[in-house]
């Protein structure tokens, strides 16, 4: 009987144990599940709360003027520290060439992209050389690990990296035992690049809530980078106005301040560039005591290479005007000192001419020009000055001497000559009707009785008319000189 109350006792005394047994690990497990979760929330708060202090960073340094090689460091750089990854990279979309283009790559990255048994050999020869190479080497935009990422437009978590299919390379040690996030750069319909993060799969396994969290953090990235770029474009174009603008007011200082008093003859003269900057120019040059020279040009073609063509040839007509009385001569020379320098397709038009004091005698030459016109006092009637020639820079020398000659006429008390650019008289109005000749002609006949100004500023009136108020679509240049 006592034997039997006494293994009964010590059986409820062990099952007590086991209960208490039990009932602490059970208490401990619960224990050490808060603690794996309150672990977990703090580890997801601490890398929202690193995110947050990347957002910042990208913040400030867009409220600054930042080149874009700083910016792409800041990215990955913020990207790795919000991850907690060993390396990192960020390539560009290069649209053009249609290539990836690495624009930082930190020191510890790993290569997310194929690599030959010669790189890795090359690399253990030369420790280094890896890195270099990933540093400078783009990829095509549609294979590889980083062509899915881009073309596929949506980010990755590549457990392994070695064993990823879009991955060509042989078994090395650069890319065995890698994890890596990728995730593309793009704001809106624009292709910017890919942005990666690598780290080893013995310190560091990327978590749902690590993928989620990069993510967010490329979209945010993207965004800063669409930002720069567009603010970048501004302060270019902000740069490049106000270059252009100086450069027009240089252009402008250029021509003449005002016409020249030359006994016998009065000038008017004007200049309407199509844009910021003339391909367009006129001139006056004081050749001696007696002779005085007048010149009109167009340079084929608009904006900035024009204006530097022109203002190269006025400067070597100048040169060459004061040693030779010739139209001819002058720019004949001219044109052998422009003609090697002046690119397939573009030439300049002139009319170069030569006029006494106190005589009636002028002399031009016509370097595939529209023709001069005069206007006749004593008949009322309109001339065309008709000269052989061909523009400056179409031919090296030999041609140009052939064809291009001078030719000498005389101007009667009261006459008036005018000089005109294309501009003028192949400016269209809304159906697509040119101004041409016979209306130059025409507003000449109406105007010249009053004077040189007169014609230029009657000319000028009847072409905005035709075109209807519009702005020209070439630059438009007149002179005109009145025999008195």
């Amino acid at each position: 009987m006592i034997t039997t109350v006494m293994v009964t006792l010590l059986l409820l005394a062990l099952g007590a144990s086991i209960g208490f047994y039990v009932a602490g690990r059970l208490a401990r497990q619960r224990r050490m599940s808060l603690e794996k979760l309150q672990d977990e929330q703090e580890a997801i708060v601490s890398e929202e709360r690193r995110l947050f202090n990347f957002l910042h960073t990208l913040g400030e340094s867009l409220s600054v003027d930042q080149r874009e090689s700083t910016l792409h460091r800041l990215i990955v750089e913020g990207a790795m520290k919000v991850t907690g990854s060993k390396g990192g990279a960020l390539y560009a979309y290069d649209e053009g060439r249609q290539l990836l283009v690495p624009r930082f790559c930190s020191d510890s990255c790993a290569p997310v992209i194929d690599l030959t048994e010669k790189l890795v050999a090359q690399d253990q020869a030369v420790p280094g050389s890896l890195l270099s190479t990933m540093r400078w080497q783009a990829v095509a935009a549609n294979t590889g690990v980083l062509g899915r990422v881009f073309t596929g437009q949506k980010s990755q978590h590549i457990d392994e990296l070695a064993r990823h299919g879009d991955l060509s390379s042989p078994s090395n040690e650069h890319q065995n035992g890698v994890t890596v996030l990728a995730g593309p750069l793009s704001s809106g319909d624009r292709k910017l690049g890919v942005l990666v993060v690598t780290a080893n799969l013995n310190d560091r396994q990327f978590s749902q809530n690590d993928f989620e969290v990069f993510a967010s953090l490329v979209e945010q990235s993207a965004f800063a980078l669409a930002n720069a770029t567009a603010h970048q474009a501004m302060q270019s174009k902000r740069q490049l106005d106000a270059e252009l603008k100086t450069a027009s007011d240089v252009q402008r200082i250029l021509l003449p301040e005002r016409a020249p008093a030359l006994e016998g003859y009065r000038f008017a003269a004007r200049n309407r560039p199509a844009r910021i900057l003339s391909g367009d120019f006129y001139d006056y040059l004081e050749l001696d005591a007696k002779h005085f020279g007048a010149v009109i040009a167009d340079v084929s073609g608009k904006g900035f290479p024009a204006a530097l063509i022109a203002a190269t040839c006025r400067s070597a007509l100048q040169a060459h005007a004061q040693t030779r009385l010739s139209p001819t001569a002058a720019l004949s020379a001219v044109n052998r000192q422009l003609a090697p320098d002046i690119r397939q397709g573009m030439f300049i038009s002139m009319v170069y001419l030569v006029l006494e004091s106190d005589s009636p005698n002028i002399t031009l030459t016509r370097a595939g020009h529209p023709n001069p016109l005069v206007w006749r006092k004593s008949t009322g009637v309109v001339e065309s000055i008709q000269s052989p020639g061909l523009g400056v820079g179409i031919d090296d020398g030999d041609v140009f001497d052939r064809v291009t000659k001078d030719t000498t006429f005389t101007m009667a008390t009261g006459d008036v000559l005018l000089l005109y650019t294309d501009g003028v008289s192949e400016a269209e109005d809304k159906d697509g009707d040119m101004f041409e000749e016979p209306r130059i002609k025409e507003a000449l006949a109406a105007s010249a009785v009053q004077g040189a100004d007169a014609v230029v500023d009657h000319l000028l009136a009847a072409l905005n008319d035709f075109i209807g108020g519009q702005a020209p679509h070439d630059d438009v240049t007149v002179i005109a000189i009145q025999k008195t």
